[in-house]
């Protein structure tokens, strides 16, 4: 008898560690499995948050698309700085063609210097600042470039 409680014991014991193995696993999966949860969820959410930014990618194409670079391009040709040198390009650039067309016939006459007036209105027109243009380029250096754009050349 004294051997059966002998081997019992150690059965009990031997049971014990096997119980204690299979909790200590059980905890083990447990804690995996939250780990695995966590990720999916960090991983739906990251999803979702790149659904979003492509959604407001695709609206800021369309809009660029659609309407921004066309009102840009228009915002710069119509500004009254390009409107006005490019006249007084036109009207010096006509000037000293006229003037080299007759220079025999205006030997006679006082001539008045168009080449260095043709001249100065182009340097004067390369050199010219469009407010347009200097917003574009303040837009894209922003982070939302589009957004920007948007708020400023549509003014």
């Amino acid at each position: 008898m004294f051997m059966n409680q002998e081997n019992a014991r150690k059965d009990l014991q031997a049971h014990e560690v096997v119980l204690a193995d299979v909790n200590r696993r059980l905890v083990e999966a447990k804690a995996w499995a939250t780990k695995v949860e966590e990720e999916r969820q960090q991983a739906v959410a990251q999803l979702d948050d790149a659904k979003a930014m492509n959604a407001n990618l695709k609206a800021d194409r369309e809009w660029m698309l659609d309407y921004g670079v066309v009102h840009i391009a228009n915002a710069i040709l119509d500004a009254p700085e390009i409107i006005v040198a490019v006249a007084v390009v036109m009207a010096k650039a006509h000037d000293a063609g006229y003037m080299v067309g007759y220079t025999e016939c205006l030997t006679h006459v006082n001539v008045v210097d168009t080449e260095s007036e043709l001249k100065a209105a182009t340097d004067a027109y390369d050199a010219l600042v469009v407010p347009a243009l200097a917003q574009v380029e303040e837009c894209l250096a922003a982070d939302d470039y589009v957004d920007c754009l948007e708020t400023n050349i549509e003014k």
